[in-house]
């Protein structure tokens, strides 16, 4: 393993957590695909995982964990290559709950979709009418908490979505529930987070060392909305057609 080590002697040991690559939620007809969680990379996802990979090269990673949906998979085999290292599946780390079903759609173009991210503050607020933006933060923040508490990595690659990096992201930085509006997640994007632990596991301090790093659009010359915005504007033009 990697070690580091902080001035005072505490153990640094580094996240490198990703973004899936590109998806569709939204069909050719302008409607939701029937279960987003078995949407697999398009074209554009599997050439950035493959940039991407390029980009990571050479960086030693001691354990790698995905949520397990089929697109994390696809991301982290693709980015890790020839290392010998088992991609393990953590359904904790899973993206923020729609409701799904007959009843799910019907929602506000703006406020539902678009914008969704920026009331994540209110106790109340849910994804798309189905899991509350402050059940889901609990829930990865719990996740990420039993990742740090395992003891046999310094190095370790974690693929998974975008809401929930947000969550991860708005939890180092003290933001909170508000990093869903705030934070942006291009999709393969990478975050470097180090955490300095004390002899007895406590973690002392949390460190971002990059955030949202792209190996496509490295200075986002083409990403000029969030995904949820994006995915507004594409129903839009799909249905008013």
């Amino acid at each position: 393993m990697v070690n580091r080590t902080a001035l005072d002697g505490a153990r640094r040991r580094r996240m490198y957590l990703f973004r899936h690559g590109s998806v569709d939620y939204i069909d050719a007809s302008g409607a939701w695909v029937p279960d987003p969680d078995v949407v697999s990379l398009n074209e554009r996802g599997v050439v950035q995982a493959s940039a991407m990979a390029k980009l990571f090269d050479g960086v030693h990673v001691d354990r790698a964990i995905c949520s397990g949906l089929p697109r994390t998979v696809q991301t982290g085999e693709a980015v890790l290559g020839s290392r010998d290292v088992e991609l393990e599946r953590r359904p904790s780390l899973e993206e923020i709950r729609p409701q799904k079903g007959e009843s799910a759609g019907g929602y506000d173009i703006v406020s539902d979709i678009a914008f969704s991210h920026w009331r994540a503050h209110d106790p109340e607020a849910t994804f798309l009418r189905g899991e509350r933006y402050g059940d889901f933060y609990a829930r990865i923040v719990h996740a990420i908490e039993a990742v740090l508490a395992e003891d046999d990595w310094n190095n370790l690659a974690v693929f998974a979505h975008g809401g929930t990096n947000s969550a991860v992201l708005g939890w180092v930085t003290g933001v909170g529930l508000d990093g869903f509006g705030l934070i942006d997640q291009a999709t393969c994007c990478l975050n470097i987070i180090d955490f300095d632990v004390s002899g007895d596991g406590k973690v002392l301090r949390k460190v971002v060392r990059g955030m949202n790093i792209t190996a496509d659009d490295p200075v986002m010359r083409h990403r000029d909305h969030g995904d949820m915005e994006a995915l507004a504007k594409r129903m839009l033009h799909l249905n008013s057609g």
